[in-house]
């Protein structure tokens, strides 16, 4: 395909409406969200709440649509998923390690590293919308992937580092010093992450407007813009206002807003992402010899339905067994043996967490995977 014909006729990984209503309308909803907080004065419990069963849990549940429930992927990616059960038996290592340790520690520090993999799964998620909108377009130029790639990942992950590093939450939670003034080394570090973020914008938009008949057009453009933008705005200005939550009492109630906002672009596409693959794959010439699979995803609100009563059930019980969430905190000061009852819920809601990572990591790798290329159009 020429440049100019990329350019008059960009190529969407569904649908113009699809796209822009599943692939780039969960960027609306998180302005959504912060117009019904700071404008309308909806409390934070109750939108964090609704976000969590209405969006975060039928994401997970998504995912098991197109895996646990079909006989063909048992059949193919056994080992993958019985080794990703192991995901639940990482919590539980931390929390032996602080019997060993006479320490909390350990476990403090698988809490942190995984809410780190959650980030780093919601950049890698956006990483595959790029490379998925590339190869619709068969745009296969070396610079310009390595400016968009460079483009997502810094313009992502800077903003993160710069968080970290000045909201007193966050530096008492990596052991920095809360108070007093910072050091040469830190305040060079904290101009460095704003100057790194500045220089990838500013080389995207030089590439793009150096090549503009080829690229401005393409809908990956306009989607790295938006989820870039979003994330600056997110960890550079809206953070500052944490913790909302005027009862917070810890770390997880620290960041409700924050939250929300980070993650919920990323379910609404998740969601539209696994309807499209499973209405190709389970459609109506699907063989039943897919299992259970054919019947949940029957239709979209059939595959919707089956998303939300696993969030409404499996995944409300999760959140509230670890008692570190508002309102809803079962078994509260109990204790098993050495532990209490909420870490052991910890174990439970980060497990099926790291699980979901560990699954998508696997499930979505287009190389080699002849099938996954033909149910995502790309064949």
């Amino acid at each position: 395909m020429s440049e100019n014909a990329v350019a008059v006729s960009p190529r969407w990984i569904v649908s113009p409406r699809y796209d822009l209503f599943w692939f780039f309308g969960g960027a609306l909803v998180t302005l959504l969200v912060l117009g019904l907080y700071f404008g309308a004065g909806v409390p934070i419990v109750v939108l964090w709440w609704t976000w969590l069963l209405a969006f975060d849990g039928p994401h997970i549940g998504a995912a098991f649509t197109r895996t646990y429930v079909d006989r063909q992927e048992w059949r193919s990616r056994r080992n993958v998923l019985l080794l990703s059960l192991l995901s639940f038996a990482v919590g539980p290592v931390f929390l032996l390690l602080n019997v060993v340790t006479g320490s909390q520690d350990p476990f403090l520090l698988f809490l942190g590293l995984a809410t780190f993999y959650g980030y780093y799964h919601v950049v890698r998620q956006h990483y595959g919308f790029l490379s998925l909108y590339k190869a619709r377009n068969r745009d296969f130029d070396k610079i310009d992937f390595h400016v968009d790639k460079w483009f997502l990942y810094i313009g992502s992950w800077a903003p993160y580092f710069y968080f970290l590093f000045t909201h007193p939450k966050a530096r008492a939670l990596i052991r920095l010093p809360v108070d007093g003034p910072r050091g040469l080394l830190e305040q060079t570090a904290i101009i460095a992450m704003i100057a790194v973020w500045l220089l990838v914008l500013l080389a995207f938009l030089v590439r793009l407007f150096t090549g503009f008949s080829a690229r401005i057009r393409q809908p990956h453009v306009a989607y790295l813009l938006v989820t870039v933008l979003l994330y600056a705005a997110v960890y550079f200005f809206v953070a500052r206002f944490e913790p909302v939550y005027a009862q917070s009492q810890g770390p997880d109630q620290d960041f409700l807003l924050l939250s929300v906002l980070v993650v919920i672009f990323h379910n609404i596409q998740y969601l539209g992402l696994v309807w499209f693959h499973n209405r190709n794959r389970y459609g109506a010439a699907a063989s039943e010899s897919f299992g259970p699979a054919v019947a949940v995803n029957r239709s979209l609100g059939r595959y919707l339905l089956a998303c939300h009563i696993f969030s409404g059930i499996v995944y409300f019980l999760f959140a509230a067994s670890t008692g570190v969430f508002p309102n809803f905190q079962i078994l509260l000061n109990r204790r098993v043996g050495p532990f209490t009852a909420n870490q052991l819920g910890l174990c439970l809601w980060w497990g099926l967490a790291i699980n979901h990572y560990y699954l998508d990591q696997k499930i979505w790798r287009i190389s080699g995977d002849s099938a996954l290329k033909r149910n995502l159009g790309l064949a």
